[in-house]
């Protein structure tokens, strides 16, 4: 009877803890990736990194305009900037990065493959390598589904929501 107790105690203990643990860390945490939450916060981690002026939302023209109203991309919030080289920085606010993750995949298998900066629940698109360099000292890592992408060995290749796309400190020149 006393080992029944028992028995049903620490099962109730393990649930509780698997339970606890599957929803407390969201995608990104354990690779130590930034969460923003929304447009104001993505756009002060930027800003604290490179410039980002004349900050604009919606969805008028440039960079990921298109996929940002598409549902299945999971763009809750789209926004740019200008940076210090007169380049446009795009930054997303993301609803469901698993959603992101696998239509960045399918627009690279269809010959449209987008370098993004990621964060937990961001992703920031800049055509500007140094505006890149500054940004991922703000632990954001490129994200890209490029065909043929390798990361080479000494730099840090993390996990992903979905296979056959790379997350990484490297950034080709």
């Amino acid at each position: 009877m006393r080992l029944q107790r028992t028995t049903a105690a620490l099962g109730a203990a393990l649930t509780a803890l698997v339970a606890l643990t599957g929803c407390s860390s969201s995608w990104g945490e354990d690779a130590g990736l930034p969460a923003a939450g929304d447009m104001a916060a993505i756009e002060k981690l930027v800003g604290a990194r490179t410039m980002c002026s004349d900050l604009r939302t919606g969805t008028a023209g440039g960079t990921m305009s298109e996929e940002s109203r598409d549902p299945a991309w999971a763009v809750r919030e789209r926004g740019v900037c200008g940076d210090d080289a007169g380049d446009t920085l795009t930054l997303l606010s993301v609803s469901d990065m698993e959603k992101f993750q696998e239509s960045a995949k399918k627009a690279a298998a269809a010959g449209h493959a987008t370098r993004f900066l990621l964060g937990q629940d961001f992703a920031v698109v800049t055509a500007d390598p140094k505006a890149a360099r500054d940004l991922m000292a703000s632990d954001v890592l490129l994200f890209t589904c490029e065909q043929g992408f390798n990361v080479p060995d000494g730099y840090r290749s993390e996990k992903l929501l979905v296979d056959g796309c790379a997350l990484t400190d490297y950034l080709p020149a």
